[in-house]
Parts: C-alpha cells; sequence; structure tokens
C-alpha cells in the first residue's frame, strides 16, 4: 500500500483503555473515519459521506476531538471540520491520547500538550498484558522429513478416528510448508495452495486452498514464540477476503487489499487507489 495511513504507529490501547493519564477530560468522540482516494486521505462519517476531503498525505483516526494528518511532508493535527488545531510542523506522530502526544521535530522526541506546547515529563503508558496466547509451533503438530512436513502418527490418528469415513492416507496431511497462526491452527501450503489446518478438536483441514493467507498480516514476535493471530487475510485470484484463526470466512475475497488497524478496523482497498475503513459487520465508505 503506497500510502499508508500512520495509524500503525498509534497503539491500540488507545481504544481500548488500559494506560495511565495525567488528566482525563470529557471531549466528545468525532465518528469520522479515514478515507482515501488516488492516495489523498480525507473522512467520512458512518453513512460514509465524504465530510473532510481528499487532502491529507497520511491520517490517523479521531482519538477524542482531533487526529494527527501529514500535508507538505510534516505532520498536526485537525479538528471534525478538518480545521487545524496545530499547524503541520513536526516530523512524526509517535504517540497521542486525548490530552498529550509523543512528537520529533529536528531530529528530537518531545512531549507536547493538546495546544502543542512542550512538556517536561513524556507519557506514561502501561499495558494489560493478559491472556496472551501463542501460535503452535510447527514442529509440535508435523515431523519434517526431507522437504515435507508430515502430520505426526497422534494426529493422524486423530482425525480418522474422527471422521472414519473419510478413509484418509497419510498423504492427505502431507505439505510443503507450515506456517504459525494460532495456538489452535496452522496454514499449511500444498502444490502452491494455502489452507487452514485446525488440530484443535482434531478439526482438521478446512478446504480453503486459497492462492495466498497471510496472517494478522504481522505475526508479533515475543521470545521465541510468536503470538497467535486472530485472523489472516486470504487471496483467491487477485481479490482479497478475511478469515478467522478456526477457518470461518469474515469477509469474502472481494477486495484489491486489506490492511489491519487499529482495534476493530480494517482498511480495504475496495476499487483501484480508493481505499476505506470497516469493521467485518460496517462499511464506512460507498462504492
Amino acid at each position: 500500500m503506497t500510502y499508508k495511513p500512520i495509524l500503525i504507529i498509534i497503539l491500540l490501547t488507545l481504544l481500548i483503555g488500559c494506560k495511565t493519564q495525567r488528566n482525563v477530560y470529557p471531549f466528545k468522540q468525532v465518528n469520522l473515519y479515514p478515507i482515501s482516494e488516488n492516495g489523498l486521505w480525507g473522512y467520512a462519517n458512518e453513512e460514509g459521506q465524504l465530510i473532510i476531503p481528499f487532502q491529507f498525505e497520511n491520517v490517523t483516526f479521531f482519538t477524542g476531538d482531533r487526529a494527527s494528518v501529514k500535508q507538505d511532508g510534516k505532520y498536526g493535527f485537525i479538528n471534525d471540520k478538518g480545521e487545524y488545531l496545530i499547524k503541520p510542523k513536526y516530523d512524526s506522530i509517535g504517540y497521542f491520547n486525548l490530552n498529550e502526544a509523543i512528537v520529533t521535530k529536528k531530529g528530537k522526541r518531545i512531549t507536547i500538550d493538546r495546544y502543542g506546547k512542550k512538556l517536561n515529563e513524556g507519557i506514561v503508558i502501561g499495558y494489560c498484558g493478559t491472556g496472551i496466547e501463542y501460535a503452535s509451533k510447527p514442529n509440535d503438530i508435523f515431523d519434517k522429513v526431507g522437504n515435507k512436513w508430515i502430520l505426526n502418527t497422534k494426529g493422524f490418528e486423530n482425525q480418522r478416528r474422527f471422521d472414519p469415513t473419510a478413509e484418509y492416507e497419510i498423504s492427505d496431511f502431507t505439505f510443503d510448508d507450515v506456517i504459525p497462526f494460532s495456538s489452535k491452527s496452522v496454514i499449511v501450503i500444498k502444490n502452491n495452495k494455502f489452507d487452514i489446518f485446525v488440530h484443535y478438536n482434531s478439526i482438521g483441514l478446512k478446504g480453503i486452498w486459497a492462492d495466498e493467507i497471510v496472517p494478522n498480516f504481522e505475526n508479533k514476535q515475543e521470545g521465541n514464540s510468536l503470538i497467535q493471530a486472530q485472523y489472516a487475510k486470504f487471496r483467491i485470484g487477485g481479490k482479497w477476503g478475511l478469515i478467522s484463526n478456526l477457518g470461518h470466512v469474515e469477509l469474502e475475497p472481494e477486495f484489491y487489499e486489506i490492511e489491519q488497524a487499529p482495534g476493530r478496523f480494517y482498511f480495504v482497498e475496495y476499487k483501484p487507489k480508493h481505499w476505506g475503513t470497516m469493521t467485518l459487520t460496517k462499511r464506512y465508505f460507498k462504492q
């Protein structure tokens, strides 16, 4: 994605809480959503109507009553009318919450308040590191024999027991490669096709056989393990959809590209050089 929004540099804790702030103010939440056309970004409302015209090089979601945007190579902050609260003058925006932001200017990293005034102390961020699950390791499920991955004996026996009428052969569970996905599943590749193998409850292959499956867009490493992904984008032909780690199709493959945004949001290229924001159940753009 050539004009990828700077949302990826904002921590997810902005949207779900779980952080320490100096003060909390009752600012209204602006319900406008990033939308792009031919490389420039603006904002649409919940009905998909363009509210702030396409004019920015990069944007973020609104946090409270402001969002950060990039114009002429510099970053600033706007309100819900697209008017600048702080004119573009920063080299980057690394993090901001309702009250403060971490920015860089002339190579220096500083913390500012909502009016652009420099603060002496940085933002203190706390995390809720609960409920982390790790992706299964292929070697725990498959045996590597030469250049092939073969379902181990226990797994194969479970598959035959789970569906005794299928008359499985070990070749049915022999793959060219295996990619970690979640604690309950892995992505398998065979003859340049991708599928999801759910080892949880011996569910087995889902029969997707897509041209490509990319888990969570970027699994995060922690120590020697990958944190599990909840979803993956999958491609059939030239279009992308979204699938869960248990093999449930959440979005049919109808988009030219999908990128993950903070929280429950996704960016989708719904037609060439046109990007919109959506969740699994609602679209904030008009096709």
